[in-house]
């Protein structure tokens, strides 16, 4: 139990250990041996990578695994709906990719030996993510143990925790130095030409200074130019690989917003009004009366007015204990403040600490009562807490938490803080654990005021929300059809919203919140089809299916738009690139061109070829091209940019010094970067990868 409560209570920082590659790897290994391959076609497929068939019982079986472990790592219970969600989407992205590089690492032999994985551990190399571990340090000094990690192999098989834990550690190693060497043999099988390296390194050396003029696209009207169909057809068939799609629906809806109406706000006023007058009776007590009423529950601070707003500011400042001031409104709410105490406490507080969690609460709390007796007695405090304190932050300064404020910290122990006095040492427990807290300085003592609000929010009725639902599938009822939706939608006034490229396995659409259900329900209706009335927060949703794109090239009436505005630009680059060359022809002069194009001339300095962009340009590289080629003193051939035409003339080419080994580095770790960042991108480009996770979440 001691090694599952350390853990708990150091196992935090393992998230970012946690959450990388290997991390899989111990998830997935009977993935990849359970001979998946028997579940093909099969109902309850949820994956197929290159013919590995993937079942949805084992695929949840191991989300459910990552969700046990990060619960361990951060001590809770329970995850949230967002860390659920990344945790899946987390163990879908690392079963494709483990599941393709095994079958790179079998093709060519690659393991990684005992002896290896031992070296790492408790050997000469010690891996960062164990040295750096604090179940591995030294209690006294914090810093890395070796024979903690010793003792820790020695005792976890008798903790299935910590066994669990230790195997995830294990193969997360394995498997960053199995992708290391593949990575590597990779990086050593690629190397720069050295005519790249030489030209390169001239482009380089050519420093520029020109000037140019812009003849942009928008110069010339759309309809100066025409597109013909069989024009599109020839782009369309030539270019199909730019039309390539990942499968995605459109929607269009409209929503019914459920809000209180104006009888549900005076009913909220008629609640504070009822409840005003038990409030201010001395004989109730305001923090069990606001506790047990209020929609703001009692929060036991005392706060100068400054930390209130200003009404409330105003009342503390006259008010005696027992006044209240009330009703009024705030925040959406009704509200009634009733002062419930006036104290005198130090603004801050500066204080140290040692936090004590073992591994029972019979061991925290003897251990606990020693350091108190210890401290109390004149013992080093700062000594102690460098050796005892769980709050390893402050405990390598002597478990000095320097100045703080009332409120920063945890209750039992703010209040401790605030209502001693400067050199008491007490003992405060927390959901922490038990501190022995040293109390250093106070501030000076200033009035601060303790108040009970009795709060009632302004929210929708029943009545309100089946008012609102009623109207919501009326209108679905009378609507049925998407002629009939869109001209309701027009006369009733209503405000029609749209969802784009809403994928198979996205959450929700955008803007409607936990709206899962209205994504599966666009991939399993058909275009043209009005959806039932979904409720999504305090929202009620009817959406009309616009349109189904399936993976794939799209098609040519979907890409149309888009090859015209490519045809438009290409038509329009070729009138101005004509008109330049006229202009060129007739010995035009750079400031007669800028004036007949209706432009300007604009300068440019220090470019090279390695250059990302030009002032007053932006990204264009083919005037960068243009410039760092052109002879000095000529105005260059019109080259076509991203968003005109340019004609360039080079005022002064000057050479400078590159130093080539920076240069060749340069290329080479450019190199070794697309490695590792496109390595498993390129696996999964060409991999047959079959998504179905959409028939299960």
């Amino acid at each position: 139990m001691a090694t599952l409560e350390k853990i708990r209570s150091k196992g935090g920082v393992l998230v970012a250990i946690a959450v990388g590659l290997a991390l899989f790897a111990f998830i997935m290994m009977d993935f990849m041996s359970s001979g998946g391959s028997m579940f093909s076609g099969n109902q309850m497929e949820v994956a197929n990578i290159n013919g590995t068939s993937i079942n949805i019982q084992e695929f949840q079986n191991k989300v459910s695994e990552m969700e046990e472990f990060n619960k361990l790592n951060q001590g809770t219970s329970t995850l949230s709906e967002e860390e659920v969600y990344r945790l899946r989407e987390q163990t879908w992205n690392q079963l494709i990719n483990q599941s393709l590089l095994e079958e790179q690492y079998q093709q060519i032999g690659l393991t990684v030996t005992s002896d290896e994985l031992m070296d790492m551990v408790t050997g000469k190399n010690i891996h960062p993510a164990i040295r750096q571990h604090p179940l591995f340090a030294n209690q006294q000094t914090g810093a890395f143990d070796q024979q903690q990690v010793v003792n820790f192999l020695l005792s976890k098989n008798q903790d299935p925790t910590a066994y669990f834990y230790w195997m995830v550690m294990e193969e997360q190693l394995m498997n960053e130095r199995i992708f290391n060497k593949y990575s590597a043999l990779l990086k050593k099988g690629m190397y720069i030409p050295q005519i790249w390296k030489d030209s390169e390194i001239s482009a380089r050396s050519q420093q520029a200074d020109f000037d140019f003029v812009v003849a942009r696209f928008t110069s010339i009207p759309d309809s100066a130019v025409s597109v013909t169909e069989n024009e599109i057809k020839d782009y369309y068939n030539k270019n199909k690989q730019l039309f390539e799609q990942e499968a995605s629906r459109e929607i269009e809806y409209i929503t019914f917003s459920i809000e209180p109406t104006e009888a549900d706000r005076q009913a909220a006023n008629e609640w504070i009004e009822e409840m005003l007058q038990n409030f201010r009776s001395p004989e109730v007590d305001p923090i069990q009366f606001v506790n047990l009423n209020s929609d703001e529950p009692f929060s036991g601070r005392n706060q100068r007015p400054a930390e209130f707003s200003s009404q409330i500011a105003s009342f503390v400042a006259n008010a005696q204990v027992g006044d209240v001031y009330g009703p009024y409104f705030e925040s959406e709410s009704y509200k009634a403040t009733r002062l419930v105490a006036i104290n005198n406490l130090p603004d801050s507080v500066r204080a140290r600490h040692i936090l004590v969690r073992s591994a029972s609460m019979e061991e925290t709390s003897t251990l606990a009562d020693s350091l108190l007796n210890l401290a109390r007695s004149g013992a080093n405090f700062a000594d102690l807490a460098r050796r005892h304190s769980e709050d390893q932050g402050s405990a390598i300064n002597g478990g000095d938490l320097g100045w703080f404020r009332e409120g920063m910290m945890v209750k039992p122990f703010n209040d401790a803080a605030f209502q001693g006095k400067t050199g008491d040492i007490v003992k405060v427990e927390t959901q922490f654990g038990v501190h022995i807290l040293h109390i250093q300085q106070q501030g000076n003592p200033t009035p601060k005021y303790q108040i009970a609000t009795l709060a009632r929010e302004i929210s929708y009725s029943s009545k309100t929300y089946q008012d609102v639902y009623s109207k919501a599938t009326r209108f679905a009822a009378l609507n049925s059809t998407p002629e009939k939706f869109n001209q309701a939608v027009t006369e009733e006034n209503l405000t029609k919203r749209f969802g784009r490229s809403i994928g198979e396995n996205d959450r929700a659409v955008s803007g409607l919140e936990s709206s899962r259900e209205l994504v599966r329900w666009a991939y399993e209706a058909k275009v043209g089809t009005l959806s039932p009335v979904f409720e999504f927060g305090d929202r009620f949703v009817l959406a009309h299916l616009i349109a189904a794109n399936e993976k794939g090239i799209r098609s040519l009436q979907a890409s149309q738009p888009q090859i015209e505005r490519e045809l438009i630009a290409s038509k329009k680059a070729e009138l101005l690139m004509a008109q330049m060359n006229e202009k060129l022809a007739s010995g035009a002069d750079l400031e007669s061109i800028a004036q007949q194009m209706n432009a300007s001339v604009q300068s440019a300095e220090n470019i090279t070829f390695a250059s990302f962009q030009v002032p007053g340009a932006g990204v264009e590289p083919a005037l960068v091209a243009a410039a760092v080629n052109t002879p000095i003193n000529q105005i260059s051939k019109p080259v076509k940019g991203n968003n005109g035409v340019y004609v360039v003339k080079v005022n002064n080419i000057e050479t400078i010094e590159v130093s080539q080994e920076n240069v060749v580095n340069e290329l080479n770790q450019n190199l070794t970067m697309k490695i590792d960042y496109q390595l498993v991108e390129s696996m999964r480009e060409n991999a047959e990868i079959v998504d179905r996770r959409a028939r299960f979440y």
